[in-house]
């Protein structure tokens, strides 16, 4: 006897045999799973309104952890919208979500409003679904290791955002070339951040510690919002919210671990650490902009009496056309500004309007610049 497909969860089809099941058993489960489908998407509904209840959460934490089969139903509702919202503008997603919206319209006359919203967050979350087996959406990898564990990969590629909605409710937002892996537990709710940058939401979870992990650091947060990027060995996090701790992964007997201090940071801080040092060296602690370090989210880069060279790295970061700069002078410019990122022929513009820079080359993969060798007399009085 040959399994059946019960439906597509996370990454990989959930399959069983089923032993001399008649169609009413086999109508019966179908039933049941469009019926776990919907409460899943229900509760995904109610939790991403703007304002949640004590009671409406702790309320939703007792049904998921009921059954194995509630956590992976409600996890693979959030995947499937974070699928959703990133090709949102996909043909088909658009051709499917019109259809839902017919479907639902003539029902509308014998639904209750709340009949249809969840009629309508669960047909959605099945568009998504289904899309994740025909669809190559831009920037999504997402995987499910056991479905049930709380698994995930997520990623982007150049250019791209992607905000993602855990199980917990808690958000990420995803920057350019960024790969996260999400291992949530009954006792923690764990991130590992890989590589590139992402903004953390945490919901509040007293009883499950929200933790990130970036290049052998612990960045432990109850109820919060911050961002961590990683730099080759450096790792910076700057708090938008609330505080988070930090702790090294070192086993506990270590000694370098027992000298580290304890460290606490809120609100407008900013740490940046050398993964390469010794967990007992201090971490570099000052006051940032938090609004400018999570520009990115709105599309933006901000410089402040930045180098060309390090504002050349930044927004090359958003782009697969990358710019090089000629010549020894041209790296210490300072400049100040927001730029857009992924365009960088707005940014070289602008460079080449307001600055003694030109463009030297300029091909489909690369932009060189070097200092304008024709400068005019204000330019020579300013010392350009």
């Amino acid at each position: 006897m040959s399994p059946r497909r019960l439906g597509y969860w996370g990454a990989n089809w959930s399959t069983a045999v089923v032993s001399g099941s008649s169609p009413q058993d086999a109508a019966a489960a179908e039933c049941q799973d469009e019926a776990l489908r919907e409460t899943a998407a229900l509760w995904y509904d109610r939790l991403n309104r703007d304002t949640v209840a004590d009671e409406m959460h702790a309320a939703f934490v007792r049904w998921r952890d009921a059954r194995p089969e509630h956590r992976q139903a409600y996890e693979a509702a959030a995947g499937a919208w974070a699928l959703v919202r990133q090709g949102s503008y996909h043909p088909q997603i658009m051709a499917l979500r019109h259809e839902t919206a017919l479907r639902l319209t003539r029902r509308s006359s014998r639904w209750s409003s709340v009949s249809l919203r969840v009629a309508a967050a669960a047909a959605l979350v099945a568009i998504a679904v289904a899309l994740t087996v025909t669809l190559q959406l831009p920037g999504v990898s997402w995987l499910s290791a056991s479905g049930a564990d709380g698994r995930n990969l997520y990623s982007t590629a150049t250019g791209q955002r992607l905000t993602v909605t855990l199980p917990d409710s808690s958000q990420v937002t995803l920057n350019t070339q960024t790969r996260i892996r999400t291992v949530f537990t009954a006792g923690e709710r764990r991130v590992l951040l890989e590589q590139g940058q992402a903004l953390f939401e945490v919901q509040k979870d007293a009883s499950r510690p929200f933790v990130v992990e970036a290049r052998g650091r612990r960045f432990i947060a109850v109820g919060t919002a911050f961002d961590v990027r990683v730099d080759g060995h450096q790792v910076r996090l700057t708090m938008v919210e609330g505080t988070v701790s930090l702790a090294p992964l070192s086993p506990a007997n270590n000694e370098d671990v027992a000298r580290s201090p304890a460290i606490l940071l809120s609100a407008g801080q900013q740490l940046t650490i050398d993964a390469r040092a010794s967990v007992a060296v201090e971490p570099l602690i000052r006051t940032a902009d938090a609004e400018r370090a999570t520009s990115w989210r709105r599309g933006q880069v901000i410089f402040e009496n930045t180098s060309l060279a390090d504002a050349v790295a930044e927004l090359n970061r958003y782009s697969e056309k990358k710019i090089e700069l000629s010549g020894p002078e041209l790296p210490e410019l300072k400049l100040s500004g927001a730029f857009a990122t992924g365009r960088i022929g707005v940014f070289v513009e602008a460079l080449t309007t307001y600055f003694p820079v030109e463009v030297v080359h300029a091909d489909d993969r690369v932009i060189i610049l070097d200092i304008s060798r024709h400068q005019s007399g204000e330019e020579q009085a300013f010392g350009f």
